[in-house]
């Protein structure tokens, strides 16, 4: 190649990296930075969520009931608890800043910088229960439902995580109702050794879950009480609603709970069974189950046949014996239990997290809650098994 062909090449290449770099820029200054104004726009005008929204635009007050022990006086209250639990419950609230970057319908990126940045905490105070009880009841008396929304997380979440965790939750659900999380320190470790330690807690965490239920059923009186856990969270409102039932005025005929959903439960495999199934029946109104296959294929179809496939392994992160569990409970012509299989639209990388990064599911979930009977624009389509119990899946639509 002579000298001047290398030359014309190379001049080519630069004017080319010229255009290119032109280009971003065009796009970025004209374009993104539009749809970025317009997405602030409308992430804020289009909200449903007002009872928890404070006077500064973006900022929202949630609760938050504790049995972690505080591990110095010094630091902001949000990084003063550690994993180890105690007893004695702390109450109080919290407010948050939420950037209108973190939309209705966006997928969250759950790395801690991303939450950081999209979900900043303004505030974390503790108050006296009499304090926390008033409080609660003053936002429940300004919601439309008069509802409270009550929220478990699982495994591995820490204290500040799990503060943010409700704030999306509470943000991409956007149900006009206050939302009180049950925070207990599932952040035991990720090893083997730290999860069979988080179970542990779980279940202990179980009575402190009870004590915090029993002060809302008979102190803040919601009329109507909701109650959602995911993951290993599902264990430890298993073990509570074992202790609540065994107080008359909670265990007679009428439910305390209007309804209690479980998302991926990770619970012992002695749970889910017809005692279980009669603590569902004395104290809420409903149970609903989101269960999910980590590899797209039906789990309703799998439960109705049940057989495991050739090849599948035994170890995989998968949601059958769960989802069988829960459909051995389920009965013909009944509403009490119902397990939905959210396979079809669960795009997550980590089958895991459909519960924070799958809007369909928000849309159901909202659905649920906000309506006293099945509404029948819910995207979910009946599988009924020979026995004749009826299980549902969640679809994308037509």
């Amino acid at each position: 190649m002579t000298r001047f062909k290398r030359r014309m090449l190379l001049g080519t290449a630069l004017v080319v990296l010229v255009l290119l770099g032109v280009g971003v820029w065009f796009y970025f200054t004209f374009f993104t930075a539009t749809s970025t104004a317009l997405q602030r726009a409308e992430a804020f005008m289009f909200r449903r969520m007002k009872v928890a929204q404070l006077a500064e635009q973006g900022s929202y007050r949630f609760f938050f009931v504790t049995n972690r022990r505080l591990e110095t006086d010094d630091g902001p209250l949000e990084e003063r608890f550690g994993n180890q639990r105690e007893e004695i419950l702390k109450f109080g609230y919290f407010d948050t800043k939420i950037q209108a970057s973190l939309g209705l319908g966006m997928l969250i990126n759950a790395t801690e910088w991303f939450q950081n940045e999209e979900i900043q905490l303004l505030e974390v105070r503790e108050l006296e229960q009499a304090a926390f009880v008033k409080k609660t009841q003053q936002l429940i008396q300004n919601s439309p439902y008069r509802s409270l929304l009550v929220v478990v997380h699982g495994f591995r979440e820490a204290f500040p995580s799990a503060l943010r965790k409700t704030t999306f939750l509470s943000h991409v659900l956007d149900a006009n109702t206050p939302v009180l999380l049950f925070d207990w320190p599932g952040n035991q470790g990720s090893s083997l050794g730290g999860y069979r330690q988080a179970r542990r807690v779980a279940e202990a965490s179980g009575a402190d879950l009870a004590r915090t239920l029993q002060l809302i059923i008979r102190e803040i009186q919601p009329d109507r009480l909701w109650l959602i856990a995911n993951s290993m969270g599902g264990q430890v409102v298993a073990e509570a609603f074992g202790q609540l039932y065994q107080e008359a005025d909670l265990a007679d005929a009428q439910t305390e709970i209007e309804d209690v959903v479980l998302t991926a439960p990770d619970v012992d495999h002695e749970e889910f069974d017809n005692k279980f199934k009669q603590e569902i029946k004395a104290l809420a109104r409903n149970l609903t189950v989101y269960v999910s296959s980590n590899d797209r294929a039906l789990l309703m179809s799998r439960i109705i046949n049940r057989g495991r496939r050739a090849g599948e392994s035994t170890l995989s992160p998968d949601q059958l014996e769960e989802a069988i569990r829960v459909a051995d409970l389920v009965e013909p012509n009944s509403g009490l239990i119902t397990l939905v299989d959210v396979t079809p639209v669960n795009r997550t990388r980590n089958f895991h997290n459909f519960s924070l990064e799958t809007p369909e599911f928000f849309d159901d979930l909202f659905l649920r809650l906000t309506n006293t009977e099945t509404p029948r624009s819910r995207l979910i389509y009946q599988v009924q098994a020979p026995q004749g119990a009826v299980y549902w899946v969640l679809t994308r639509g037509r």
